[in-house]
């Protein structure tokens, strides 16, 4: 990678003709020409003069050895900075493939020069750095050149990519990088490196055989048959696995340089620019957990989507996540700084005994990137971003550790707190971005992006886009920034994607399905050991693949990247992906094995699993069926009158409205719509809204509000399957399901006439909310609200101050302006499974808006 020397500090005029120079190739004539234009720039730079095989010290090359930054893509002529383009579709074939292949693989080849750029003279490329950890900077340099010529030679094993080496000997030099086994035992070779201009020279002439196999070889005409995986085509596959490569080691570099002393360094012109809270020395804010409901995940991307993706990343793996409470945002250097000031460094409480070693062994006192300005007792800390240092920390942006650090933290916090804490596992990642899709409307999370790639915004998504978004993602920004800066506030949990990666609970593991690339089998195989921890969710360098919501990456506990954290409190016990997880496994690591916890009295079903949704179709629409198998012998005991519980919660308020026909109904809690359809085949109603917070109830009520009719099948006996059932219900053009939350309900949906929330109240984090909502416009004058509940709460769900009694729910309706006219006790019973059944009688209490 070639190193730019011009400053950028004093601007006098050969350096304003020399921009303006290369200005004239600029970005326009680029796109006037559509992908032709790249190969005639390409030839342009590449005929240069021949590196220099050695420099003069203090000096770096004085070219490029590729697009130049104001030519390349990805250049924003308003800032003058080049930020990331999306990833290509390598679905495509023809021109559209080769154009977009070549773009792409031009803007991070140019992202990379300019990082490089940053370092000040060759002494700094061959200077290993202190922890030991890492190579010479130069072999990152070089290392993604050499990676793109082994594998393009790899691919010829299928497709006849290319069939010889470059530099042979180099590319066995900058093969493989350091992943040394502990923080006590570090591989710091003495390598004799090759001088920064001949590695320069060996850059030219990789990136010329990359383009020349982009542009000529027959392969990316080779068209993708219908429903194929899109990794089928071992030339085009390798082509977007260097770019994705050379991506991962811009994140690695960026880093790197990160570490070096600040007078090794200088901000590189048309690096991105810092978000403006890095220089921000901000407010402290305390850790707000907030609850999040239970749901099921499907983790994994499907092989047909068309941008490139690591072999882990494939196969496909559900879990069932119970309800838990997560940090708003990851922990800020704010919050962190408390833990620093309280001893937390000193008290091997905190700590893991593996912690404790490696921060004795390193003699660690604060946070990798914090730089402390004074006597340490003062704790007055400032903060490293990769080419300058902020004048104090800005404590509203992500305290980046590592995973020693972050537990420390987390039990610190917990004992702080009085209550359980832990990292979450990267199946509540993935809920917590369902939450935030659900929020915004529309992706982006796994559930959305697994059925339409559109939805993953790194995928769909220049820089600029994401930076109109407030995602600092992709290179939008230089630097990290505040965790709930912009638009990112009013998202339920902000900095999801991008800022920052944050650590799970997990240990890097295959998902079932998965299959070691051809082209890169020590990739992923090496590190499903039980060493390495899961990382999700990007930093501000993830580019390219690395943004995506798919990706999955890891690190060894001790290494520092640009990672932080969130806290959880939930079970103790999280279903991982790394239970379980099939084979291959390394350095004699066997998954632990996840040992479900005991199902409570009222049953052991997640909401939102698939035996959950099966047991509430029964419950709402699979009448006398739902008692089939043994139990059905049970009729004796009037389990029988205990059904279509929907449907009589549903009489009461139709009795209660009378024969409007134009009135408005609105049921809270519908699960899958039985009580709805009900209100609305009565004819009282002309408009029955049905609302939940579980996603799938909610779209199995509008499939079955659209077909009339959705197949399932009940659980059978002891969990084994049983007989397949239908659900028939009359369609309704009167009815519509939407998803919302009964704490906050939207302020859209208007006055109702009538009001259902059956076996609602005792599951919901604020009850109190609810009701005033009842109160506040939500049901109108004369309105009937009917409130059905078992009244069994549980600290799982809501907090012990705000259970209710049916007095208390009385005195509470009262003063929100309702009278209770009925109590009934309304009986239900619930399919566990072919032997097993909850029967419940809930306490039934209609009230009238007065007025």
């Amino acid at each position: 990678m070639a190193v730019k020397t011009i400053q950028m500090l004093a601007r006098g005029p050969s350096c304003f003709a020399f921009n303006a120079r290369r200005g004239a190739l600029g970005l326009g004539q680029l796109g006037s020409h559509g992908g032709r234009a790249l190969p005639v720039l390409a030839r342009r730079f590449s005929e240069k003069a021949a590196a220099p095989t050695s420099l003069a010290p203090g000096q770096c090359p004085d070219y490029w050895t590729g697009l130049e930054p104001e030519a390349c893509p990805g250049f924003e002529p308003a800032t003058a900075t080049l930020s990331s383009l999306k990833p290509p579709d390598l679905r495509l074939r023809g021109p559209a493939l080769r154009a977009a292949l070549e773009a792409y693989f031009e803007n991070g080849w140019a992202l990379t020069e300019v990082l490089f750029s940053g370092l000040k003279d060759e002494d700094v490329f061959v200077r290993p750095p202190a922890h030991g950890l890492r190579h010479a900077m130069i072999f990152y340099y070089g290392h993604p050149a050499a990676l793109a010529i082994n594998k393009l030679r790899a691919a010829r094993r299928v497709a006849g990519a290319i069939t010889e080496g470059v530099v042979p000997r180099w590319e066995v030099l900058f093969e493989t990088g350091v992943d040394e086994m502990s923080w006590d035992d570090l591989d710091t070779p003495q390598t004799a490196w090759p001088t920064v201009g001949a590695v320069t020279d060996y850059r030219r002439r990789c990136r010329d055989v990359y383009l020349d196999v982009v542009r000529n070889h027959p392969a990316l005409d080779a068209p993708l048959a219908a429903g194929a995986p899109t990794d089928s085509n071992a030339v085009v596959w390798s082509l977007g696995m260097i770019c994705e490569h050379e991506r991962i080691h811009l994140e690695t570099s960026t880093t790197l340089i990160r570490e070096l002393p600040l007078e090794c360094v200088r901000r590189p012109d048309h690096w991105p620019l810092d978000h403006a809270s890095a220089w921000a020395e901000g407010e402290d804010a305390p850790v707000e957990l907030r609850r999040v409901a239970a749901g099921t995940v499907t983790l994994g991307k499907p092989r047909t989507h068309g941008s490139y993706s690591w072999d882990n990343e494939y196969g496909s793996r559900s879990i069932d996540v119970p309800a838990f409470e997560c940090a708003r945002t990851p922990v800020t250097n704010g919050q962190f700084l408390e833990f620093v000031r309280a001893g937390g460094y000193a008290d091997p409480a905190h700590w893991t005994e593996e912690g404790w070693a490696w921060r004795s062994f390193r003699n660690t006192k604060w946070p990798h990137f914090w730089v402390s300005k004074g006597p340490q007792g003062l704790h007055d800390y400032a903060l490293r971003l990769p080419f300058a240092e902020t004048s104090a920390l800005p404590r509203g942006l992500p305290v980046e550790i590592n995973k020693h650090e972050a537990a420390a933290y987390t039990a610190w916090l917990a004992s702080t707190l009085g209550c359980d804490l832990r990292l979450p596992s990267e199946a509540e990642y993935a809920r917590l971005r369902e939450v935030n899709a659900d929020a915004e409307g529309a992706g982006p999370s796994i559930r959305d992006a697994a059925v339409d790639e559109a939805r993953d915004a790194a995928v769909a998504l220049d820089a600029p886009e994401l930076r109109a978004k407030d995602v600092n993602l992709s290179l939008a920004y230089g630097s990290p920034s505040a965790v709930d800066a912009g638009a990112q506030a009013r998202l339920p949990f902000p900095s999801l994607a991008g800022n920052c990666w944050e650590y799970c609970e997990d240990w890097f593991a295959a998902l079932p399905g998965f299959k070691a690339s051809p082209l890169y089998e020590d990739f992923s195989t090496p590190c499903f050991d039980g060493q390495h921890a899961l990382i999700l969710g990007g930093s501000f360098v993830a580019t390219g693949n690395e943004a995506s919501l798919f990706s999955r990456f890891h690190f060894r506990p001790h290494f520092h990247n640009m990672i932080g954290f969130r806290v959880v409190r939930g079970t103790t016990n999280p279903e991982l992906s790394s239970h379980d997880a099939p084979p291959p496994w390394a350095a004699g690591w066997v998954p632990p094995a996840y040992v479900r916890e005991k199902e409570s009295e009222e049953g052991g079903h997640k909401y939102e699993s698939r035996a959950q949704l099966a047991a509430y179709l029964d419950l709402h629409h699979g009448g006398a069926g739902a008692l089939d198998g043994p139990a059905a012998d049970l009729a004796s005991y009037d389990l029988r009158d205990a059904l279509d519980f929907p449907r009589r919660c549903a009489d009461v308020l139709v009795a209660a409205t009378g024969a409007k026909g134009g009135a408005r109904a609105l049921d809270v809690g519908c699960a899958v719509g039985g009580s709805a359809f009900a209100m609305a085949e009565s004819g009282a109603f002309g408009d029955v809204v049905g609302v939940d917070f579980a996603q799938s109830f909610v779209d199995a009520a509008a499939e079955l509000n659209a077909a009339g009719e959705l197949r399932y099948e009940r659980s059978g006996e002891a969990g084994g399957r049983g007989a397949r059932a239908t659900a028939a219900v009359a369609s309704s053009g009167a009815l519509s399901f939407r998803r919302a939350d009964a704490c906050d309900l939207p302020a859209d949906l208007g006055g109702f006439d009538a009001v259902l929330a059956a076996n609602l109240l005792c599951r919901l984090p604020d009850p109190a909310a609810f009701l005033d909502r009842l109160g506040a416009g939500l049901v109108n004058p004369g309105g009937a609200v009917y409130i059905v509940s078992p009244f069994s709460w549980m600290e799982e769900y809501t907090p012990e101050a705000s259970w209710l009694s049916p007095e208390a729910l009385e005195a509470k309706m009262k003063a929100n302006g309702f009278d209770l006219e009925r109590e009934t006790p309304e009986a239900l019973v619930i399919r566990d499974h072919a032997r097993k059944f909850q029967f419940i009688v809930s306490h039934g209490m209609l009230f009238r808006k007065t007025g």
